[in-house]
């Protein structure tokens, strides 16, 4: 039995349907991660499990309880804000023990729950400062203290790392991901942002326009994406239209040579290739080969993006690193360019 079971939830403001029948199992332990633009419908989705949102239909359950008229207070679950939602003239330590004497935790426990949730986090040694004393990340982590020390089932998080900079959410995306191989419990992590759902999820589930467009491990989705929305969300992708010849055959528009594959679905063909699958000069023997213009070569520090444009008008982007850059590429240099045949895929949706 999966320890949340979301069944055909629908919800709408008005005449906005927000959500449309999602269903979604999710298991003990995982992290899994909501992706998907503004408007999506994945921070819907978390606040309804959370017991903020009430649903219009379907069924929301938690460790097999229909969470169906539960209030926030009385649902197995916790939520980390982006804002940290911090009481500002409580300093840590009352913070982090709002929770448990809120939900009734005997008085004589809660300063050893308060003391390990700190410690797990590591901040123990800032228990007696006011939030305004702390920075962006050490708020973050009392607000996590506090989460933690009711003990949920599930972690629930909404963008927590949106309101810090750069390099600081890099370093916060690495401890959460440590966080929860620490406290073993369900992590369900709501973003726009592809990379911190990379690096952090165990399953990712990528939403669009209040439906589920596909469900899978990171390397799964960005290798296999299902749609041409999905491979345009996570990573950068060449998406390259095609057309459909009377044999079946599959060509890119305004080109005269067939290529090595086949449409599979119903739908308008088009042909996904990974900026760094794209070869200059040396292309496989069974591969694709095309020329190309450079138009423009940008250095981004562990990379060089060159781009090009085919014969036909439409851009590519290839990204070099290390012993591949060639830096001697030029605009307007004519060159050869191409790809695996394996390492493209046809997207019909």
């Amino acid at each position: 039995m999966p320890l949340i079971a979301i069944d055909r939830v629908t919800k709408s403001y008005g005449s906005l349907q927000v959500l449309k029948d999602v269903s979604l199992n999710i298991e003990e332990g995982e992290f899994v991660a909501l992706l998907g633009p503004s408007g999506c419908g994945k921070t819907t989705l978390l606040r309804a499990i959370a017991g903020f949102v009430d649903i219009d239909g379907g069924d929301i359950a938690i460790a097999g309880r229909s969470m169906t008229g539960e209030p926030p207070n009385r649902r197995p679950v916790n939520m980390v804000f982006q804002n940290y939602a911090l009481f500002p003239h409580l300093c840590v330590r009352e913070n982090v023990a709002f929770g448990p004497r809120r939900n009734g935790v005997d008085k004589t426990a809660i300063p050893d729950l308060v003391q390990h949730a700190l410690e797990t986090v590591g901040m123990s040694a800032y228990a007696e400062r006011l939030p305004a004393q702390l920075s962006g990340g050490q708020q973050q982590r009392v607000a996590l203290a506090r989460a933690i020390a009711n003990k949920p089932k599930v972690l629930l998080l909404d963008e927590p790392l949106g309101a810090l900079d750069l390099k600081l959410r890099k370093r916060m995306q690495m401890e959460l991901k440590q966080l929860h191989q620490k406290l073993g419990i369900t992590f369900l992590f709501v973003t726009h942002d592809q990379e911190e759902a990379l690096v952090m999820a165990d399953r990712i589930v990528v939403m669009h326009d209040g439906n589920i467009a596909q469900i899978g491990s990171g390397e799964d989705i960005y290798a296999r994406p299902e749609s041409r929305y999905v491979a345009d969300f996570i990573g950068e992708a060449n998406i390259l239209p095609l057309e459909v010849r009377p044999d079946g055959a599959l060509r890119l528009l305004g080109q005269t040579a067939d290529l090595p594959y086949r449409a599979t679905g119903a739908g308008e063909p088009a042909l996904l290739v990974r900026p760094e699958e794209i070869r200059i000069g040396e292309v496989p023997a069974d591969g694709v080969a095309l020329s190309a213009t450079v138009t423009d070569r940008v250095f981004i520090g562990n990379a060089t993006r060159i781009f090009v444009k085919l014969d036909n008008g439409q851009s590519i982007v290839i990204q070099q690193a290390g012993a591949e850059r060639d830096n001697a590429l030029r605009p307007g240099e004519e060159v050869r360019i191409g790809w695996a045949r394996e390492a493209a895929r046809v997207l019909t949706s």
